[in-house]
């Protein structure tokens, strides 16, 4: 007489994992307090038996948005806007997560605190010693504006190269020879780098070397108006800029505020371009020429590539993608005309 087939349940899975029925009970649910390797073996146990509890789920799936600081910026109410907007139409939840100094425990533990089943990370750059921690689990994972050698990990990229060294095609084809560049200090950032190298290779390329003094990096200090104050300085060092480019679009309205307080115009006297094309940039005076980022459509892309690996871990691959740029013509750059620079240098 043959054997009868054992019925695999949360006590079989248990029994077979060595663990206890709470433990099972912990990972099916989402929760926190279960070892990642435990946690491992369970999942896989009920991949193995295609296993899932005969109760009904009434939970919504949650999908984590890491953000590194609680200066919740246009740039990070786009990206959340883009993964909502995907959440909302899908009967999924993201929950926000904020990195801060104050808090206890590792990201890890707070997303399993937090039930959540998948992970998107923004500003990608600023969690690099997550990403050991990330990529061991079995939470798809996906991060924004930059690039991720471990391919157990997902991330949507802007090309950010390509979208500067148009911005600076375009002012050569205006004329302008004398670019200046305003940018972050050294901290790593992979996007604003290559926002960097797209201006300065471009240049170069042309037969052009920027003077030292065109480029001016910003460290904050905690003082107001610093990006005011590092256009002032650009302007008394090198009077004879006729454009500047600003890393992204919050220095360039500094930079804006200077040109207009020294008695300078825009951009009859000196053109400017930003990056990211911040919501607003169209209405300011003037409408300012900017890089769009697509940083909403990468939210929304991070959460849809999530959502289909939770609902096929096998069948569906993590996505690694780079996102075009483009250059929005506006109407603070133009060609370049003389000017009397006696206006900048007591600035």
């Amino acid at each position: 007489m043959s054997r009868r087939k054992q019925e695999i349940n949360i006590y079989s899975i248990a029994d077979e994992a060595g663990v206890s029925i709470a433990t099972v009970s912990r990972v099916i649910n989402r929760r926190a307090g279960v070892s990642e390797s435990t946690r491992s073996r369970i999942n896989a146990l009920l991949q193995r038996y295609d296993f899932s509890p005969d109760y009904p789920d009434v939970r919504i799936a949650r999908i984590a948005l890491i953000v590194p600081w609680d200066d919740i910026s246009d740039y990070f109410r786009r990206a959340i806007k883009g993964a909502c907007r995907y959440a909302h139409a899908n009967n999924l939840e993201i929950n926000i997560i904020i990195k801060s100094g104050r808090s206890e425990g590792s990201m890890l533990e707070r997303v399993r605190d937090q039930q959540c089943s998948g992970v998107i990370v923004a500003l990608g750059e600023e969690f690099k010693t997550a990403r050991q921690e990330l990529a061991a689990t079995e939470l798809p994972c996906v991060f924004l504006d930059t690039v991720i050698d471990d391919p157990r990990l997902g991330y949507i990229d802007n090309d950010s190269y390509t979208g500067s060294a148009m911005a600076v095609r375009e002012l050569l084809r205006l004329g302008h020879r004398n670019i200046a560049y305003l940018r972050y200090n050294e901290d790593g950032n992979y996007n604003h780098d290559q926002r960097f190298y797209g201006y300065l290779d471009t240049m170069r390329e042309t037969g052009i070397e920027p003077k030292p003094e065109w480029i001016q990096t910003i460290t904050y200090t905690g003082a107001t108006n610093e990006e005011r104050r590092l256009m002032e300085q650009l302007l008394h060092q090198a009077p004879e800029i006729t454009a500047v480019m600003a890393v992204d679009d919050k220095v360039a309205i500094g930079a804006m505020t200077a040109v207009h307080h020294a008695g300078l115009s825009i951009p009859g006297d000196i053109s400017v371009v930003g990056f990211d094309n911040m919501s607003g940039t169209e209405n300011w005076y003037p409408a300012l020429t900017t890089v769009e980022h697509p940083i909403e459509e990468a939210g929304f892309m991070a959460a849809q590539n999530i959502a289909e690996r939770m609902r096929n871990p096998s069948g569906t691959t993590i996505t690694r993608v780079t996102l075009p740029t483009k250059l929005i013509l506006r109407e603070s750059i133009a060609p370049p005309r003389k000017r009397n620079i006696s206006l900048t240098q007591g600035s």
